[in-house]
């Protein structure tokens, strides 16, 4: 069990890109919480969260799917290495800003378009890379559940560790800090040796690229109810981040700590739930996994009506974290299984524009609505169309798996039908 869940960090490339991306991710998430926090801080709004969360994110709604075709004419090495170098660049700005006490909440929206920008090219690249180090199959599935396990580690020590510094040296140091794991990043990037076939020959027409690309994603219906019930969760229960700093102090009267605490607990669960992903051999099965993930969301955002305490709080915290890193991971192991090598950029893409690109919308309407029903009801709306999206998929099932045969014999997942289970 223990060697499974670690198989794909045999792979002399994985673990120099394991290590150099787990400490960009702790970054991140520092960056996120002292972010969400500075914004509180300085307008006392959650509208104006959930206006940064959109501008930080609808970039990926918008050019996400031009950068799979991208990364799949140029080498993904050299694409990470640049958004990782600009990533660099916005939080050393944003550092400089905030320790200087000119920091204003248009220099927040400005530097997080730009990092949404970044973003959108840098998400689906990293996907697509980490995949294709791998030899086989199993290890392939194996690396994209220690992505996850990778993202929910940060998760669990970024946002402690910026509840823990936030009130001791304030937002300025965990932005610096953040620019610093970028420069990491980039030494483990160059620190990899890639075989020269993992870089595509360019194409002429990149407009037939992208319709060819569009059309294998969603005119599979597999692929298409993927993310479609990923849609409708990252719509309308995704954007619950984007208001935990209102639910913090007004329904639970607490800090930048309390936040920290929630975010860590959330982390917990997404990192158990990615342990349980990474020691699974067989990708068969996870649509159901798919299922019992929208319901766990839906409950626990429903949940949040009953009277507020930090601990029944944390409890929902936990299993939004194992709900959430189920659906999203679950989602890229079937899609990664089910793509062809040539058409595994775009499909990514489209699948980092679902994940990341119409959050924005749902962060931009739950800000909007938390602003005029309050932060409960919202969260509770949230969890009613996730056990919606739930049931529509459930009531493809048969068909999904039916369809889904041919396509993993197709893309080298399964060696015959015969290794399809109905």
């Amino acid at each position: 069990m223990s060697s499974q869940i670690i198989k794909a960090l045999y792979n002399r490339n994985y673990r120099i890109f394991f290590a150099g991306q787990g400490l960009s991710i702790i970054g991140t998430w520092m960056q996120n919480i002292a972010l969400s926090w500075l914004i509180y801080r300085l307008t006392d709004s959650a509208f104006m969260l959930g206006l940064v969360a959109f501008m930080g994110q609808i970039p990926n709604f918008v050019l996400a799917p031009f950068a799979g075709v991208w990364i799949d004419r140029l080498g993904k090495r050299g694409v990470l290495i640049g958004t990782q170098a600009f990533s660099l660049l916005q939080a050393s700005l944003l550092t400089w800003l905030t320790l200087t006490n000119r920091i204003e909440i248009d220099h927040i929206l400005a530097l997080s378009l730009l990092l949404g920008c970044i973003n959108a090219v840098d998400v689906p690249a990293r996907n697509a890379i980490s995949v294709e180090m791998m030899d086989n199959q199993e290890e392939r599935q194996n690396a994209i559940a220690l992505n996850s396990v990778t993202y929910n580690l940060a998760r669990l020590v970024g946002p402690a560790m910026g509840g823990i510094l936030i009130p001791l040296v304030g937002e300025g140091y965990c932005f610096l800090l953040n620019a610093a794991s970028y420069f990491v990043s980039i030494l483990s990037l160059l620190a990899l040796r890639l075989k020269v076939n993992t870089v595509v020959q360019q194409h002429n027409d990149m407009l037939l690229q992208f319709k060819a690309g569009y059309a294998y994603t969603f005119k599979q219906l597999p692929l298409r109810n993927i993310l479609l019930l990923l849609g409708i969760i990252s719509v309308t229960a995704m954007p619950y981040t984007v208001l935990l700093p209102v639910f913090v102090t007004q329904n639970l009267g607490g800090n930048a700590g309390t936040l920290g605490f929630l975010l860590a607990v959330s982390g917990c669960g997404s990192f158990l739930a990615a342990l349980f992903i990474a020691s699974r051999s067989e990708f068969q099965g996870l649509e159901k996994l798919l299922v019992v993930a929208a319901v766990i969301i839906g409950i626990s955002l429903i949940s949040f009506m009953l009277p507020g305490n930090l601990w029944l709080s944390a409890i929902l915290m936990f299993l939004l974290g194992i709900g959430f890193l189920i659906q999203v991971v679950g989602s890229n192991t079937l899609l990664q299984c089910m793509v062809d090598d040539s058409m595994r950029g775009r499909v990514m893409s489209f699948y980092t524009m679902v994940v990341m690109g119409i959050g924005p919308i749902g962060s931009l309407l739950a800000g909007s609505l938390a602003s005029q029903i309050g932060v409960v009801y919202t969260l509770v709306l949230g969890g009613v169309c996730s056990l919606a999206g739930a049931w529509y998929f459930a009531r493809h099932l048969s068909v999904f798996r039916i369809q889904a045969c041919p396509i993993y014999v197709q893309s080298g997942s399964l060696a015959s039908r015969e290794e399809c289970r109905f």
